[in-house]
């Protein structure tokens, strides 16, 4: 099971640190409201939902910089098994609510079924 820990973030929620199991560390960067609000025109349509691909191909290019390594990660290169991971950080981040447990909590992090703290 991949585990994702949040290792920071900043107050307004634009960039956050986190870390997998296996040791590597990403930056997280909010390409900002408006752009996130413009791709949700690309990604998403209420008959068909979410485009995982497409959101997961955007928030990997514009949003994920890796700390001190070089792998960057895309649909094409994360493992099967932490591509779910990644969907649900990512759309946490984006959304603005992965900052909140790093303030109320020691340790937060995100596994494969998890949901946010506060989402029902």
């Amino acid at each position: 099971m991949s585990t994702v820990s949040i290792l920071s973030s900043t107050d307004d929620g634009r960039i956050a640190v986190i870390k997998f199991t296996d040791g590597k560390t990403y930056k997280l960067q909010h390409p900002g409201n408006r752009i996130y609000l413009e791709w949700q025109k690309e990604f998403f349509t209420v008959t068909e939902g979410v485009d995982l691909a497409k959101f997961l191909d955007k928030a990997f290019e514009y949003c994920v910089i890796p700390e001190n390594h070089n792998f960057k990660p895309t649909v094409d290169t994360v493992k099967p098994k932490e591509l779910g991971v990644w969907s649900r950080v990512l759309r946490r981040f984006l959304d603005g609510d992965i900052d909140a447990p790093v303030e109320r909590y020691n340790k937060a992090s995100i596994t494969e079924g998890d949901k946010a703290p506060h989402s029902k």
